[in-house]
């Protein structure tokens, strides 16, 4: 005689939304890690050094896979300290771009008041690709004034690789 445990169908857009999940938070918590200073260091001198930061490349289909983002975002919050750690920036180049119109605000206030506050507490910079935005049919004015709008979502990454030392994740 077997055992059968139950089964449920997961369909290949859930898959992946589980599978980019788990590799946001692990990114996440890999990020948390590398801001944690060694138990044997010392404590630093005066002199001020800006943190570079870290980069999320993230294009997501929904508001509720967006709001994940945002979510793990918030709760570095109490952990983290953009002063010495470095902001966190977040490049948006997918249809997740629609979700900040000023005509879908109704709709995804939470998201969008969510961002605004992230934003506004120095934990997460939001950037637009604009290249997008006209495949999307976005005009500059719809999006709110906090996410700032980059020519090229790549070309934007790389410059904050290389000119900024950011990491990207």
């Amino acid at each position: 005689m077997s055992l059968q445990l139950p089964t449920s169908k997961v369909t290949g857009l859930q898959s992946r939304y589980i599978n980019s999940c788990s590799i946001l938070a692990c990114s996440i918590l890999a990020l948390w890690l590398c801001m944690q200073p060694p138990a044997y260091a010392e404590p630093q001198d005066s002199f001020e050094v800006q943190a570079p930061g870290y980069v999320f490349d993230v294009t997501v289909s929904s508001a509720e896979q967006l709001d994940v983002i945002l979510e793990r975002a918030e709760s570095l919050r109490e952990l983290f300290d953009p002063d010495q750690h470095g902001r966190i920036a977040i490049v948006l180049h997918g249809d997740e771009l629609r979700l900040f119109q000023k005509d879908n605000y109704a709709a995804n206030m939470s998201i969008v008041d969510k961002a605004r506050q992230l934003d506004q507490a120095n934990i997460i910079d939001i950037k637009a690709c604009q290249t997008m935005m006209r495949t999307l049919e976005i005009e500059q004015s719809e999006l709110p004034n906090f996410i700032e709008q980059v020519p090229l979502a790549p070309i934007e990454i790389r410059r904050l690789e290389k000119e900024q030392g950011y990491t990207r994740l």
